[in-house]
């Protein structure tokens, strides 16, 4: 392991012991979590944050989990889901095939494809948002409960 690797790793986990420990029930934790990570798969194109922190206290949710949320799932989003979302998307709908050479994120070429693409988009990537943002609750609940159990229950290890 090189020495580059340990400062982040010990940032990643900083990381997830500021968000586990974050005052508030494990079930509004996950699912502000989720929350962010739906809003954050969906083409918002950096407005994450303005939909996932009204709809998580709509729902009752942890805000600040929601916004963690939308930063996790937002480097994944633009090279790999926005894609595969379009591509889900415009088969769903029949929509004529888009090109993902090399220049397909430029604006020209996003403007070109216009309202089938926000559809498209917005169709497969809501397909796509909803299992993983589930997923994402079902991981950050299980541990934000086991961390919350093996804390209080007198053990040592931090």
């Amino acid at each position: 392991m090189g020495r580059g690797e340990r400062p982040r790793q010990s940032r990643i986990k900083r990381f997830v012991k500021n968000l586990i420990r974050i005052n508030d029930s494990p079930k509004k934790i996950a699912l502000g979590v989720a929350i962010g990570v739906f809003w954050g798969i969906l083409p918002t194109f950096g407005f994450a944050i303005l939909f996932s922190v009204p709809t998580a206290f709509l729902l009752r949710a942890n805000r600040l989990s929601a916004i963690v949320g939308t930063f996790v799932s937002n480097p994944l989003t633009w090279p790999f889901i926005y894609p595969l979302g379009w591509k889900i998307g415009q088969q769903i709908l029949g929509l004529p095939p888009a090109d993902f050479s090399e220049g397909f994120f430029r604006v020209q070429n996003l403007l070109s494809l216009g309202k089938s693409l926000i559809v498209g988009s917005l169709v497969g990537n809501s397909l796509l948002a909803t299992p993983i943002s589930l997923a994402s609750y079902l991981v950050v609940l299980m541990a934000v409960a086991r961390y919350r159990r093996r804390h209080t229950s007198g053990s040592a290890d931090s």
